[in-house]
Order: C-alpha cells, then structure tokens, then sequence
C-alpha cells in the first residue's frame, strides 16, 4: 500500500515535466510563428490536463481503491489532440524559421486528424467490447509525442544543439517503451516502479531539451551560416 501511494504521488512529477517542456516550446512556436502561439498554448493546455487527470486517477486508485472512470478517460480524450496540435504547431513554427511560411490555416490539419481519431474512437466504443477505443487515440498520443519530440530536435539540429536533439530522441524511446510495458507486460509493483522511473527520465529529456532549444532561439532568431 505505501509503494503504491507513493507511486502514485510520483505520477505527477513527469507531467510537470512534461507541462514544463510543453511550455517552452510554446513560447518558441510564438516566437518563431506567432500565428500559431494559441494552437500551441491550446496543446499544451489539453495535454497537461490529460496528464493530471491520469495522476490523480492513480492517485484515487492508490488510496481509496477504484479509480475514477472519468478521470481515465480524459487522458485518451485530450492527450492525443493535445499533441497533435502541439507537433502541427512545431512544424509550422519550423517551416517559417527555415523561410517557407504557409499561409493555409494551422488549425485545419491537426483539428481533422484529432475528430478523425475522436470518431473512431467512438465507434470503437459503440461496437467493440474492451478497451479498443482507448487504443485508437493512444495511437494518436504517441504519434503526436513523437512528432513533437522530432521537430523539436530538428530545431535543435539546425542550432547545433545536437545534445538537445540526442534528449529528445531519448524522450521518444522512453515514452514508447512505457507505453508498450502498460499495454504488454502484466502489471506488479516492480514493473509501476520501473514504469514511473523511466517515465520520469524520459519527461525530464523532455524538458530540459525543450528549455535549450526555446533559448537558443530567443537568444537568435535569425538563420545561422550555412542554413
């Protein structure tokens, strides 16, 4: 009972995390495309609401027996669109650094993708028994994650911030690698504790990628030689 509390408090340390990286890289994509500065914020927004409502369902879980289904749910509900809008925004934010502004909607593309991904989910649910549903837009999570992650070390790659990028990589391969141990591997204490620890590594990747990536790009916005 108390490693599993105190499991379940460490739950919310990679979120802030990853809230944390979100945030720096909001404030790049404003500074590199400030059309796209509100899809950034709103990604940021949704998936760190999905990350605490899934800590604190843990938490629940942890000390007062069932989880909270609604709780659950928000993780799948806004986690994926979060970062999809998150990735649509980076890259917009990229293309106008490396002087090929689009001037489309930002909005369009990653808002189809996420109903498209919403819809199904609910048709899953509808017709499917078990946890299909949840599948389908963790699928949409991870892919945004690491669309993210890419075009942020991108980014990084063109400062030669190589150290940056090398820590998102790492984010991405440790973010897939829980994701695979809670969808494959039968959960005990041992594998949550495992699970927590290099969840935690992973955001803290994340995050400190994001911040010297965002600050390398406040400190120079203009091209560099030979780009």
């Amino acid at each position: 009972m108390a490693i599993a509390s105190a499991l379940a408090l460490l739950d919310f340390a990679p979120v802030f995390l990853l809230a944390l990286g979100l945030f720096f890289l909001a404030q790049l994509v404003d500074r590199l495309d400030s059309r796209c500065r509100r899809m950034a914020l709103t990604g940021f927004a949704l998936t760190t609401l999905g990350g605490l409502a899934r800590a604190s369902s843990n938490l629940a879980l942890a000390f007062a027996g069932p989880d909270i289904p609604l709780l659950t749910t928000a993780l799948y509900v806004f986690a994926g669109p979060g970062f999809t809008l998150m990735a649509a925004a980076l890259i917009r934010a990229r293309a106008t650094a490396l002087g090929r502004p689009e001037n489309r909607d930002p909005w369009l593309a990653p808002t189809a993708v996420s109903w498209l991904f919403l819809l199904a989910a609910f048709y899953l649910n509808a017709t499917v028994e078990g946890d299909a549903w949840s599948r389908a837009l963790l699928v949409l999570a991870v892919i945004g994650s690491a669309a993210t992650s890419i075009t942020s070390a991108l980014l990084g790659w063109r400062r030669q911030l190589h150290m940056a990028a090398g820590l998102f990589a790492w984010s991405i391969a440790g973010t897939t690698a829980v994701v695979l141990l809670h969808g494959l591997v039968s959960q005990t204490i041992w594998i949550q504790m495992f699970e927590v620890i290099l969840n935690l590594s992973a955001q803290a990747a994340f995050a400190f990628a994001a911040w010297r990536v965002a600050a390398e790009y406040h400190a120079r916005v203009g091209p560099t030689a030979g780009t």
